[in-house]
């Protein structure tokens, strides 16, 4: 009898430990979404006109925006090659890709986050659509298989890519009276 005891008070104590993980994983989780929104927050506050302009360029041309995130990702590629190497070279390229990929990422959240405040008829700060879009976009990455490896590679080279066709958007001519 007490054997069977022990063995019940065993499995009772795995599920608890397995419950444990679970809230802790959930608990991680929301704590990385909170830290990635404020720094995005923060891109939006440091670069208010590089944000705004990547995410016009991204409203106004998204496919293009998709296409030049490809060579700017493989820029990246080959200074982690490099990297190998010269490891600075490499911390260099990671440290960039991290700045640029915030910026991008910031750009696309903001995009996504407007057009869904349009969708639901409302109007909002640029804060409130970069957290909205953020949001939308962090539950969509914790979609196993569809997020990992359809939304946040869209997400991100569209944001990276936004940074090359905002740099390089031309301005329109000023109106002649």
């Amino acid at each position: 009898m007490n054997a069977l005891m022990l063995a019940d008070l065993a499995k009772a104590q795995e599920g608890f430990y397995g419950a444990g993980a679970f809230f802790f994983l959930l608990a991680s989780a929301a704590l990385a979404a909170a830290a990635v929104g404020g720094v995005l927050a923060m891109t939006l506050v440091v670069t208010p006109s590089v944000t705004q302009r990547c995410a016009e360029a991204l409203r106004a041309r998204s496919l293009l925006c998709f296409v030049a995130g490809l060579p700017f990702v493989g820029l990246f590629v080959v200074f982690a090659a490099v990297g190998k190497k010269l490891p600075a070279v490499g911390a260099l390229g990671v440290l960039a890709l991290a700045v640029f990929a915030f910026v991008g990422l910031a750009a696309a959240s903001e995009d996504v986050g407007r057009r869904l405040f349009w969708a639901c008829g409302r109007e909002g700060s640029r804060a409130a659509h970069l957290l909205a879009g953020w949001t939308l976009f962090f539950l969509s990455a914790c979609v196993p298989f569809v997020g990992w490896f359809v939304i946040l590679p869209y997400v991100l080279l569209s944001g990276l890519g936004s940074i090359l066709v905002g740099a390089f958007r031309s301005e329109p001519a000023p109106a002649r009276a």
